[in-house]
């Protein structure tokens, strides 16, 4: 079987940062975000996408739910057509939550994490 090439994916911000303070903010979060998680991780694997795949730069970034995200909107109408409703109104909920100041953190962090040249630990640990 030949090895699938994954285009880039441009980190706007860090979905994973942001994630993480709403959590720290609302206990509930969970309850809307998780479900949904699942929800792309079920057409992810519908679809024979694995997000855990795609080279990444740091390893905070392994399996990021962008990537999923990326790759559904390509290969999944289903999800193009949840998406159109649903993910507006998420994001609209998760960015209510978080200050400019945060946001502005998310897109920091992303950026470098984009930037960042891969590092082989093989390489690094020789004498």
């Amino acid at each position: 079987m030949k090895n699938k090439e994954y285009k880039p994916i441009v980190c706007k911000g860090c979905a994973l940062m942001l994630a993480m303070k709403c959590y720290k903010k609302n206990w509930w979060f969970y309850l809307v975000r998780d479900p949904l998680v699942l929800g792309m991780r079920f057409l992810g694997w519908i679809n024979g996408i694995d997000a855990y795949k795609h080279p990444v730069k740091k390893t905070e970034c392994k399996g990021c739910i962008r990537f999923l995200k990326a790759e559904l909107e390509q290969n999944s109408q289903t999800f193009n057509f949840l998406n159109h409703f649903i993910g507006p109104r998420f994001a609209n909920y998760r960015n209510g939550m978080l200050s400019e100041e945060e946001m502005q953190e998310a897109k920091t962090y992303a950026k470098e994490a984009m930037t960042t040249p891969i590092v082989n630990p093989l390489e690094s640990h020789k004498q």
